[in-house]
Order: C-alpha cells, then structure tokens, then sequence
C-alpha cells in the first residue's frame, strides 16, 4: 500500500561519525597509514608562542587542502561546504559531527600569508614520500614522469610586456672548458673567447597571476598557464615528485 512519506523527524538521533563512513574509503586508508602529527613540528616557527588567539589546528588547515586535491574541490569555498555534509571528510579532519569547519577565508589567509614564501609544503610532500617509502608503498625500480599546461585563473588581457634576455652561453660554458683542457693537454693556445649578444625578446607577464607563463602553441588556446610535472612511482601510482 503506498503512502505518504511524513516529513523529517524533529527527533535528536544518537549517532557515532564512525559508522557512515565505509571501512574501504579512500580516507580510512590514508589515515590509517599516514601519521600527520608532523605537521606541528613544521609550522611552529611560522606561529607566535605568547599571544594571540589559539589558532586554527594547522593539520585540519592542510588536510583540508589535501582533500581537496584528491577529490577535485578547486574552490576553497565550496571546500568548506562540503566539509559541512560530508560524514567522511568531517571523520578524517576531526571537529566530529557539531564540530566548527574553519571558514574558507581561514584557509586563504594562512595560504597567501603565513605559509607563503616558506618550504612548509614541499617539507609535508617530503615527509610523506618518506612515510610510504617506509611503508613499502613506494619501490623507486619503475618512475613515470610527465608534464602538462595548467590554465592559470589570470586575466589574459591584463599583463605588462617584459624585456628578457635570452643567450646560449650559458648552455656552451662547459663545452668551452672542456674544448679549453683538451687544447692545453695537446700544448695548443686556448681559443680566443668570443663575445655573444644576448637575443632580446619580449614575454606577456600577468598582473593577476605572475607565477603564470603565456603560452602560444598551435593547436592550444593562447593565454596564461602553469606548467605542472609529476612523477609517480609504478607500484601503487604514488606521486612522488611535483612541480
């Protein structure tokens, strides 16, 4: 007999965070193997020990950037949101199921200012190689390397033309000391050095994103873009190396 279904219970339920989250999910594997406990250690320096308000636990900040990465949330807003709903993602940070989930504006503050221009992240990335390295989960025996073009969130119509300088001398130095030893083994006089005039250019650098590189290529579309590498190890597709 078909009925209508009542509207949401009103009821409290007593419920324990661990039970919505299946025992193969992806983050149940990385925390179980993975101890981010290190992270303290790394950041202390960049925090004040004698004033100031408690800050916002700096392993949460960087797990939630890493939950990010894994499952496609570019938007540290909407990261935020779905922290808010997401029985896992609350289970692998910590604030439990009434905890606070700290403000995107949290993250984007610590990102651009207090980790910024500090070897925090690659220090974490290497730290965790290190753990699965000692885990077995990575071999070293078989590495693939690649790399691509990231679209960069940069204005293409806002940049400053940039002089640049470009030589070959620097790629001809080594050749030129090794041609130098041949000759004076063999009793000849060394070459005459030959001045060279760099090759002057100009490049496109971005105003909104000047780590960004303006690419024009055929068959790709003109604009500002990242170039990103990977290596991953061939065990269990581990990247071990980015940039």
């Amino acid at each position: 007999m078909l009925k209508e279904r009542s509207g949401i219970q009103p009821e409290p339920e007593l419920i324990c965070i661990e039970e919505p989250v299946p025992s193969g999910h992806l983050l149940r594997k990385i925390d179980k193997t993975i101890d981010f406990s290190f992270i303290h250690r790394k950041v202390e320096h960049l925090y004040c020990a004698h004033n100031g308000r408690p800050p916002v636990d700096p392993v949460m900040l960087f797990k939630m950037l890493f939950i990010g990465y894994l499952f496609g949330i570019r938007s540290e807003r909407r990261l935020e949101q779905e922290i808010k709903v997401n029985m896992a993602y609350r289970w692998f940070l910590g604030p439990g199921l009434r905890g606070k989930v700290p403000d995107h504006s949290t993250i984007s503050r610590n990102r651009q200012d207090r980790f910024a221009g500090t070897g925090v992240y690659q220090e974490i990335f290497d730290e965790i190689v290190l753990q699965t390295m000692k885990r077995k989960l990575v071999e070293g025996k078989t590495l693939y390397s690649d790399s691509t073009h990231l679209k960069a969130g940069a204005n293409k119509n806002k940049y400053e033309k940039q002089p640049v300088g470009k030589s070959t001398r620097s790629c001809l130095a080594e050749l030129d000391e090794a041609v130098g030893q041949d000759r004076a083994e063999h009793g000849e006089k060394p070459l005459k050095p030959q001045a060279e005039e760099p090759e002057l250019k100009e490049t496109k650098v971005s105003t909104t994103g000047p780590d960004s590189g303006y690419m024009v290529r055929d068959g790709k579309p003109k604009g500002f873009f990242y170039l990103d590498h990977r290596t991953v190890d061939a065990k269990h597709s581990l990247i071990t190396d980015a940039g």
